[in-house]
């Protein structure tokens, strides 16, 4: 992964949602999300982050898509590791069309929701760096946290979303030049909560950003 995207995918800080101590005071126009429970691989959850599901002429950027399943014997599953519970993962970044922004997309599933609770509260709360900002913005999937800030590699504002949808824990990037677009990160953001609960239900994510609301 490159150096611009470690330091947008890490600069996450905070905690939100129903799953962690209380954030700023946030509401949700949507319908409560359903915890589902269906663990995910990573044929699975490939299929969420798949280039169809963004808007015509969106392309692939400068992270591929790329992850693996977590082999069960991985020592960073064992109960002190770092991918505690986690049983795949996945990361890919698209550019828009005329390549002033780009949406990075980070998606970990979890054996079963504890572990999913504990990897998002760990996601929400692994930066030290103190320049972002928490922004309100409606809960996304069971639990989530947004924020404000500015790449260091770039100088771009980006607004970004660490979320929890039943076992998986996603992080939501997007990044334009000169300015931040909440709006368009929480269409995102809705957009691979839609398409995570759709393979957690046994189909195939067939939710594409011109469907979202909002």
């Amino acid at each position: 992964m490159s150096a611009m995207l470690i330091a947008v995918g890490l600069s996450m800080v905070g905690c939100g949602g129903s799953d962690t101590a209380p954030i700023s005071k946030v509401t949700s126009s949507h319908a409560a999300t359903p915890d589902l429970a269906t663990p995910l691989n990573f044929a699975q959850i490939k299929q969420v982050v798949e280039l169809q599901s963004m808007p015509i002429g969106w392309k692939p950027g400068a992270q591929p898509l790329s992850g693996r399943d977590v082999p069960k014997d991985a020592p960073c599953r064992k109960p002190s590791g770092v991918c505690a519970g986690e049983t795949s993962t996945v990361v890919v970044q698209y550019n828009n069309a005329d390549n002033t922004g780009n949406v990075y997309l980070e998606v970990h599933a979890y054996e079963d929701r504890e572990a999913a609770r504990a990897g998002y509260q760990s996601r929400s709360a692994s930066s030290n760096d103190k320049s972002d900002r928490q922004i309100s913005m409606p809960t996304v999937g069971n639990a989530s946290v947004a924020r404000t800030g500015v790449n260091v590699a770039t100088g771009d504002p980006f607004t970004a979303i660490v979320m929890r949808v039943g076992t998986v824990a996603a992080l939501v990037v997007y990044t334009h030049e000169g300015k931040v677009d909440p709006p368009m990160l929480l269409s995102l953001a809705r957009l691979e909560a839609e398409r995570i609960q759709q393979v957690q239900r046994g189909g195939k994510p067939t939710a594409t950003l011109s469907n979202q609301e909002g």
